[in-house]
């Protein structure tokens, strides 16, 4: 019981000092959290790295509008790196309104064919990315790397989510992005006016008892030049389906996309068990994807973990065909430092949350 009181005594001082920082925050119901990330990778061709992944600290929080069934909402997320101590990027960033009639919110944050569809891979406890995700605006895969999505922490998106009805949600998302910089201050042009609507996402999902399906669509036109034509054009839908029953999880999803400008369709699938039972759990995943004529690319991920308490420790192997193994290494050759899992992969993470 001292334990527990010590613990909340020092999460509610952690509040109040950033709070005191930011004194337009100091009279919200603010929550700080973190996750804390870091393991021992040995991938096949390197030496083994003892590497943070992905920890990050957040404030998430409402705030009084004396208005009747509204509440303020503001939320933030920070990556941070464990082996430098510095900050590692903006991850979340957003600001709205919630109330008994929905959602809206603006800002930097994820869109239903990533938040309903894509992300139903992410069972590993070790949170890594050990799926092959399909591409959309650049259209393709890369093993372990980020950044080759359109729907996942984009900013500039004003997003709108219905209440949550007999278990049904729906999720509306634009991205009005403005007008890209001049392709060229030699040539003496100013920037192309853009569309208005850059991009937009929609999804919606039903949950009964332990089973949720969901369903995606979004597409993102933008960048235009002077020729009239657009630098990026590309739509992407899924669907997924999620199941829970005791101890036992399951989990699958369909990708499809296309760029349009570069005349290339992508598609993809995945498949997640996993089943826990005392903190001891274990997790099997396999994910594909097939660009036109491209060889199929393939990963499989088998984990074993332990929760204890708010730590998680465990253990894993990644393995990835010659297909996606080669993709990566083909980006590499362009300094794509996000691309560290670009071969077979064993590791041992710990996560600390809080």
């Amino acid at each position: 019981m001292e334990a527990h009181m010590m613990k909340t005594m020092k999460k509610s001082c952690l509040v109040l000092a950033l709070a005191a920082a930011m004194p337009a925050v100091s009279y919200a119901d603010a929550t700080l959290y973190g996750s804390f990330r870091l393991g021992m990778f040995n991938t096949d061709g390197q030496s083994a790295a003892l590497n943070d992944y992905a920890s990050r600290i957040g404030l998430r929080g409402t705030v009084d509008l004396g208005l009747e069934n509204t509440q303020g909402i503001f939320h933030w997320e920070q990556g941070l790196s464990l082996n430098s101590g510095a900050l590692g990027g903006g991850r979340y960033a957003s600001v709205g309104a919630k109330g008994n009639w929905g959602t809206v919110m603006g800002g930097k944050l994820d869109h239903p064919t990533y938040a309903y569809v894509g992300n139903v891979n992410e069972f590993a406890m070790s949170a890594l990315p050990t799926g092959l995700d399909v591409g959309y605006v650049r259209n393709g895969s890369i093993p372990g790397a980020a950044g080759f999505r359109a729907d996942r922490r984009i900013g500039n998106s004003l997003a709108y989510v219905t209440p949550t009805i007999s278990g049904f949600e729906a999720m509306v998302v634009g991205v009005f992005g403005g007008e890209a910089p001049a392709s060229s201050s030699l040539l003496g042009n100013s920037a192309q006016k853009d569309k208005t609507l850059d991009g937009y996402n929609l999804g919606a999902k039903y949950t009964i008892q332990d089973l949720t399906l969901a369903a995606a669509y979004g597409a993102v036109k933008s960048d235009k030049q002077l020729t009239g034509e657009f630098d990026i054009d590309s739509n992407l839908w899924g669907v997924s389906a999620r199941y829970k029953w005791d101890n036992f999880r399951f989990a699958t999803k369909y990708e499809q996309s296309k760029d349009k400008v570069a005349n290339l369709k992508d598609k993809g699938y995945a498949i997640n068990v996993g089943y826990e039972l005392n903190g001891y759990g274990a997790s099997l995943g396999y994910s594909t994807t097939k660009q036109d004529e491209a060889d199929r690319e393939k990963a499989t991920s088998i984990e074993l973990h332990r929760r204890m308490g708010n730590g998680v420790l465990a253990v894993g192997y990644v393995d990835y065909n010659s297909a996606a193994i080669n993709k990566a290494n083909s980006y590499k050759q362009f300094g794509n430092q996000r691309a560290i899992y670009a071969d077979d992969t064993a590791y041992l993470t710990y996560r600390l949350q809080f």
